[in-house]
């Protein structure tokens, strides 16, 4: 049963390598990463902007650490499971809903987010009270119309809980390496990465004019 569904005009998910010691200490323990080499796993940053919610259009920042998928209780098997640990918006209202519904750990406070179209790329600059907090760039590879299924983790108090994510849309993903990504200092984001993180994704995803859909929560 779909909780939540959110029509997006662009939106960009890339992949980059982060210290398999620094994914874990975000992590809880029933949870363990992906390693894509020895001591290295996966740092997921999505930036999405959203043009229909309940709330109106709003532009979404969230980092995640990925994590095997479990197998569903309601059918077909999620790609990847993700687990955000941080995660920001430009709207107060978008906040407490998704807080409410997902339990999500959002910043208190409001993002502003350039998306910057090219004729091959997606260039997102994020900023937190007129500083900038990442600015990350996905390229473009071959075009199709496609859906995608993915879980997402999550923690309320000592309840575990889970939720799949379905992404439509048209859809372009590669592994060509000709993103980047800056992340600076910002008081948001400072705590987190303590660690060093490639500033060049292994796997960059683009989306175009789709739908977000989150599925009932499952405690487990």
């Amino acid at each position: 049963m779909s909780v939540g569904s959110y029509q997006f005009r662009t939106g960009v998910s890339a992949f980059f390598e982060m210290a398999t010691a620094d994914a874990r200490s975000v992590l809880p323990e029933h949870l363990e990463p992906i390693e894509v080499r020895h001591q290295r796993s996966i740092l997921s940053v999505t930036a999405f902007l959203f043009d229909d919610s309940v709330v109106g259009p709003y532009t979404e920042l969230m980092f995640s650490v990925i994590v095997p998928p479990m197998v569903a209780q309601w059918g077909q098997h999620a790609k990847a499971g993700f687990f955000p640990f941080l995660a920001a918006t430009s709207s107060a209202e978008a906040r407490r809903i998704k807080s409410e519904r997902f339990h999500f750990p959002y910043h208190d406070e409001d993002i502003d987010a350039q998306f910057i179209e090219s004729d091959e790329s997606m260039r997102v600059r994020v900023f937190g009270a007129g500083e900038p907090i990442v600015d990350v760039s996905v390229t473009e590879g071959s075009w199709e119309t496609t859906t995608h299924l993915l879980q997402g983790f999550m923690m309320n108090g000592d309840e575990r809980l889970r939720t799949t994510l379905q992404i439509s849309g048209d859809y372009t993903m590669h592994e060509n390496e000709q993103g980047k990504m800056t992340l600076f200092p910002h008081a948001m984001t400072a705590p987190h990465f303590l660690g060093e993180v490639s500033d060049s994704p292994f796997r960059e995803h683009w989306f175009k004019n789709g739908t977000e859909i989150f599925h009932k929560l499952e405690a487990f």
